[in-house]
């Protein structure tokens, strides 16, 4: 467990405005990979990476989440923002940990708890992309309904970081599961390319922007892949050639997705474009990673210019101007 660490910055970033000019008392609040239901990038690098990189006017202090205590809730309430790197604690998800914040009143940068659900749940995806006339794999439930031959996927309809998923043909998945199973997800497997798009708050915070694509693709050509090792090896190409109306489906998909969950501070979305260009959501991480060299966000944004302190103004900046508007509309 890291020690707290306070980390002052002197200067003007706008963020100290809203607390009539003084700084931005945050708390960086996380818990260990190993406590996290998914084993999530959370380590000594990322936290001091965040701390030394904030904005200026903000006073940044470390805080390990230890439960659900009501000592941590009022240590908490004390900072004037959570900057929430909390993915969970044991069996509690990140989504529990957003309602307990959001219950006890304390202000902090990752969405609506009700948001965070909607994007998490994979199972409530093709609805969301039906309204919005977007793509998504079929969720299939019928095991008659497979091809011996073809390619399909299975995946956890909660969380992942690419863990338990597997890749086979229908007549593997016949033999092993009955497709009944509430946790799982058994979908066609989309061959094509894979791209992740970011979504964060614009320099202001009243409004989102989409960040430029970032192509993941499998370092040995193979047509079966996923983001990270399981497969094999992933390269990331932040400069991938798309046909322009592919890259503006991407830019829309990943930012109507985003305001239509509901979702705040920042939002990462997978893709998968077939060989026919046609561009299927795969995902919504609603709290995406921040480690500086495993998570594909802070790359994604130092790629487009955007530095992990400019990143961060953002989302608390946004955290603010929500919470000023919230204080307003509750003004009888």
């Amino acid at each position: 467990m890291l020690p707290t660490l306070t980390h002052t910055h002197h200067g003007h970033s706008g963020l100290c405005a809203a607390l009539n000019g003084s700084p931005l008392r945050i708390a960086l609040l996380y818990t260990e990979s190993n406590l996290t239901p998914w084993k999530e990038n959370v380590n000594e690098e990322t936290l001091l990476y965040l701390a030394s990189n904030a904005p200026q006017d903000v006073i940044p202090t470390i805080i390990h989440f230890e439960g659900f205590e009501q000592k941590l809730a009022s240590q908490l309430r004390s900072f004037d923002v959570v900057f929430n790197l909390c993915y969970g604690y044991h069996e509690a998800s990140q989504v529990e940990v957003a309602e307990w914040l959001t219950r006890h009143g304390i202000t902090h940068t990752a969405s609506a708890p009700a948001a965070m659900r909607k994007a998490q749940d994979k199972a409530l995806l093709p609805a969301f992309c039906r309204e919005l006339g977007l793509h998504t794999p079929e969720i299939l439930k019928c095991p008659e309904k497979l091809n011996d031959e073809a390619l399909y996927l299975r995946k956890p309809r909660l969380g992942s970081c690419h863990r338990n998923i597997d890749i086979e043909t229908g007549a593997w998945f016949k033999a092993r599961y009955t497709l009944r199973e509430p946790d799982f997800l058994v979908q066609p497997y989309i061959q094509g390319r894979e791209f992740s798009v970011g979504v964060i708050s614009n320099q202001e915070g009243t409004d989102f922007e989409c960040l430029p694509p970032v192509e993941i693709f499998p370092e040995d050509g193979n047509v079966i892949y996923t983001a990270g090792k399981a497969f094999g090896k992933t390269n990331r190409c932040f400069s991938p050639e798309l046909p322009g109306c592919v890259e503006a489906e991407l830019y829309r998909a990943a930012r109507l997705l985003h305001k239509h969950l509901g979702l705040s501070g920042m939002s990462r979305t997978d893709f998968r474009c077939d060989t026919n260009g046609k561009v299927y959501v795969l995902d919504v991480n609603a709290l995406p990673n921040l480690d500086p060299v495993r998570s594909l966000m802070p790359a994604i944004c130092e790629h487009a210019g955007i530095s992990i302190t400019e990143l961060m103004r953002r989302t608390l900046a946004q955290t603010l101007q929500q919470q000023a508007m919230s204080l307003t509309s509750a003004v009888p």
